[in-house]
């Protein structure tokens, strides 16, 4: 039957387990964020490495064209347009990338600190246990030794070598 010591260490052990768990799950959500984070600001330089000669050559042309086409106008300006919304996106993009990492950073931490925490008091509750748990039961086991011993030589049965094994045996249990 388990005493309420073991249940603590089998349930510290889970709990252990389970930060550990959560830890390496926070930390693959920290590395696929930096991949999308790296993507995006791949694709963004991308786009704006495409979108630069576009603007320059339409802004060139609505120089020359510019009192002939007033749509020319509203297309270069939808184009802006598009082009400040993208940057919007990709720094609001950035700052949530930014935002997770900070949170995972902190809950990192703060795991880091649980884990110390119940090594700690597994490693405290393990030396209770030795010293207030252990060392008696071994006492008792040598005393329990000592009245057998005691009863076989009184009850004068028994060969020596019968209770050198029993001695043996008990001293392997308790000892």
């Amino acid at each position: 039957m388990p005493t309420g010591s073991t249940i603590f260490l089998v349930f510290t052990g889970v709990v252990t387990f389970a930060v550990v768990l959560q830890t390496l799950v926070l930390l693959a959500v920290l590395v696929a964020a930096k991949a999308a984070q790296r993507k995006a600001m791949d694709e963004v330089e991308r786009l704006q490495g495409q979108m630069r000669p576009l603007l320059q050559a339409i802004d060139s042309v609505s120089a020359l064209i510019e009192d002939l086409n007033p749509q020319l106008r509203a297309v270069v300006a939808n184009v802006q347009t598009a082009s400040e919304r993208l940057r919007d996106q990709v720094e609001h993009i950035d700052s949530v990338v930014g935002d997770v990492t900070g949170k995972t950073r902190r809950q990192v931490s703060r795991i880091d600190t649980m884990i110390t925490d119940t090594l700690d008091a597994v490693a405290s509750g393990t030396r209770v246990i030795q010293d207030n748990v252990m060392a008696p039961i071994r006492q008792v086991g040598g005393w329990m030794s000592a009245i057998r011993s005691g009863m076989d030589i009184l009850r004068g049965g028994g060969t020596g070598e019968r209770r050198t094994r029993r001695n043996q045996r008990a001293e392997r249990n308790f000892g």
